[in-house]
């Protein structure tokens, strides 16, 4: 084989490649990522203000947090008030 026969094989096969690249672009990576986009649309996009599930999950750790610091201080606010009826209970007595 000559130099030349040679070029025309490897330039041949880089063409090949390269149609094959570009085909399996358009006909398996373009139909995947638009199948992608389209299952992991909102369902109902403006049903909860455009907001997506980890805001919801967000909001909701918040308000988990919110409600334990607010049982801290009711029991605070318990115990506050146990001494202080224990107090007057004593001293009545």
């Amino acid at each position: 084989m000559t130099v030349q026969e040679i070029a025309s094989v490897v330039g041949i096969i880089s063409t090949s490649i390269t149609i094959i690249i570009v085909l399996g672009k358009w006909l398996v990576v373009l139909p995947l990522k638009n199948f992608i986009a389209e299952q992991t649309h909102p369902i109902q996009p403006h049903a909860n203000g455009g907001r997506s599930l980890s805001d919801v999950a967000r909001t909701t750790i918040e308000i988990k947090t919110a409600l334990e610091r607010l049982a801290h201080q009711v029991d605070k606010i318990e115990d506050r008030l146990d001494t202080h009826i224990e107090q007057h209970v004593k001293g009545e007595a």
